[in-house]
């Protein structure tokens, strides 16, 4: 499927080129703040220009293109182009490959219809639900818990038990955020074991994340340290800015994508100094900072243009993919509003051919409800098959015209044998449509009851999985070597 529409007509080469121009004027002459003295001291060694007071780097044009360029010819000898985060979409070709993977610290509770903290019990459900559905390809952590088994969790733990509670319950392994050096140990040493060697766990890794910059133009020690930990140990490191549109990035769409687009390929380039052979990414998760009082919101459509606009210059620029922001409906509650919301934004994804959708989230990404996440995968199913073309075999041959003519001037074609052949192909019976009982002339439930009932059916039939003892065991240690190494204390 190639691309329905582009932001900048990909003929318009000039223009392309001038957001890409303009973002290297930004970064050779006002520069990127990294807070890290070994990217600053791989830059200079690379030509770029250090502030060493202020932390600063000024790249050259020619040292960003040097880079990347190299890193996009990789690629296109057949180097895989790998990234993992929960915010953003990427290529995954033709298919619906919806993901679990923000983080969200609340869980929408049906029985109550309230949000509250997110349990041990619900997140092992959610990661139960992931692994049961198809058009789910990957279940990273869809939400955080304060508690196991009635435990407190260290803050500076819960990455590691995220990771296990997602190893022990699915197969479709995706991210985990990762916050420091010393969590990626343990984090790749839970990997190696699912996969079974390092070598293995690099060409298919799990339990790793993107960083993001603080816009504009600074990107802090502990995102440097963990990307360069990423790529020192072979692992994908991404960089996926979070630019608010009147607040941390100019308000306008072009602006604010050269600030943007100037952060990735700074980041992407200094990466690339320190580890030659990184494996490198970028992506963009855009907001909009509303002056009228409203806060920030992400769905805004210059918001969205902004990630559209981002990708389009880096993918027309070097031919590598790049992360378009799908994350989060800024409703507050589950109603028409989100659904809305969730639309256009899983719509945008499929017209720039991304459709990795992260899927389950509203009240921009503070909340997890798998009703949710069941109706967005109907939404996707649809503008799929919406674009996905149509067959003309009824035309071949003379059955139908034999069919029509059976039928007559002024039949039907109700109990025809065409129809009875062909009925269950055509027929939708997903929970995006109303059920009207004919009786009682009344409306029956709604599109989250529908979800709620398929949600509450796929977690009783549904055959849990469950992690081999001798892995399972092996994690168990892991664990217990990093509480005691990361939180002091004896698991």
């Amino acid at each position: 499927m190639e691309k329905i529409y582009q932001i900048i007509n990909a003929a318009n080469k000039d223009d392309l080129d001038s957001i890409h121009d303009y973002s290297c004027r930004i970064l050779s002459q006002i520069g990127m703040k990294f807070l890290s003295g070994k990217m600053l001291d791989s830059l200079e060694e690379n030509g770029a220009k250090i502030d060493r007071e202020n932390s600063v780097a000024f790249l050259p044009q020619e040292l960003v293109e040097e880079k990347l360029g190299a890193f996009s010819g990789e690629v296109r000898s057949g180097r895989a182009h790998m990234m993992l985060n929960g915010g953003v979409s990427y290529d995954v070709g033709d298919k619906i490959f919806c993901k679990f993977g923000a983080i969200a610290p609340k869980f929408f509770d049906w029985d109550s219809h309230s949000d509250r903290e997110a349990s041990q019990e619900d997140l092992v459900n959610a990661i139960r639900l992931g692994q049961a559905v198809d058009e789910i390809g990957m279940v990273g952590c869809p939400m955080y818990v304060k508690k196991i088994e009635g435990r407190e969790i260290d803050p500076n733990f819960t990455p590691i038990i995220n990771a296990m509670l997602l190893a022990k319950h699915t197969t479709k392994l995706g991210n985990s955020e990762v916050n420091s050096e010393k969590q990626l140990k343990y984090l790749m040493e839970m990997g190696i074991v699912l996969r079974g060697s390092l070598e293995e766990y690099r060409k298919a890794p799990m339990f790793i994340t993107a960083k993001e910059s603080i816009s504009p133009l600074l990107l802090d020690k502990h995102a440097c340290e963990v990307l360069i930990a990423l790529a020192e140990n072979g692992l994908p490191a991404t960089m996926i800015p979070m630019p608010i549109l009147g607040a941390g990035v100019p308000i306008t769409i072009s602006g604010a994508a050269a600030v943007n687009y100037a952060e990735v390929i700074a980041t992407m380039t200094a990466i690339r100094c320190v580890v030659p052979d990184a494996m490198v990414g970028g992506g963009s998760m855009a907001s909009y900072m509303d002056m009228s009082g409203k806060g920030i919101k992400f769905n805004v459509m210059d918001a969205i243009k902004v990630d559209m606009l981002t990708a389009q210059v880096f993918e027309e620029k070097y031919g590598l993919d790049f992360g378009f922001g799908i994350y989060s409906s800024d409703a507050k509650e589950l109603g028409s509003e989100v659904l809305i919301e969730r639309f256009l934004k899983i719509l945008g994804g499929f017209m720039v051919r991304k459709s990795n959708y992260v899927i389950g989230l509203y009240d921009q990404g503070m909340v997890f409800s798998p009703e949710l996440a069941l109706a967005e995968i109907e939404i996707a199913k649809a503008i799929h098959e919406l674009f996905d073309g149509l067959a003309l075999d009824d035309l071949k041959g003379n059955d139908l015209i034999d069919e029509i003519k059976s039928i007559g001037h002024g039949g039907n074609f109700m109990a025809s044998t065409h129809t009875l052949n062909n009925f269950k192909n055509t027929m939708r019976l997903g929970i995006l449509e109303e059920v009207f009982d004919t009786k009682t002339h009344k409306i029956k439930g709604n599109i989250f009851e529908r979800a709620n009932a398929r949600y509450k059916n796929i977690l009783e039939d549904g055959v849990k999985y469950e992690l081999p003892p001798d892995k399972s065991k092996e994690i168990d240690r892991i664990i217990a070597a990093a509480h005691k190494d990361i939180v002091g204390k004896e698991w």
